[in-house]
């Protein structure tokens, strides 16, 4: 909120920070990073970081999962756990069918 990212930015700031937190090789910074992007969701307009998310899973994700080859379990067992404690359920089914088409993943 200090740097005050301008609301029409968010979605891609939000796309561009997670990204680079998966392409991160070392887990402790990794899974510290993934907490910084969940915290997004408070600095962030909320709209803005589902918007976000639904780009990361439709238009990263695939391209990204050849370079970063455990993206998969990185985004089950690191982004998911972090995004089902920001976000309500009906947001997290917002995500529906980007997050189930890129890992398979079932929102309640």
């Amino acid at each position: 909120r200090i740097c005050g990212v301008p609301q029409h930015r968010q979605a891609m700031e939000f796309v561009d920070i997670l990204t680079r937190s998966a392409e991160e090789s070392r887990g402790p910074v990794r899974r510290t990073c993934m907490a910084f992007v969940g915290g997004l969701t408070k600095a962030f307009e909320k709209e803005e970081c589902i918007k976000g998310l639904r780009m990361f899973f439709d238009e990263v994700y695939p391209d990204l999962c050849t370079e970063v080859l455990r993206l998969p379990n990185i985004v089950m067992t690191e982004l998911m756990p972090t995004l089902k404690v920001v976000l309500e359920e009906g947001e997290l089914s917002a995500l529906k069918p980007s997050l189930f088409d890129a890992v398979g993943y079932h929102a309640p």
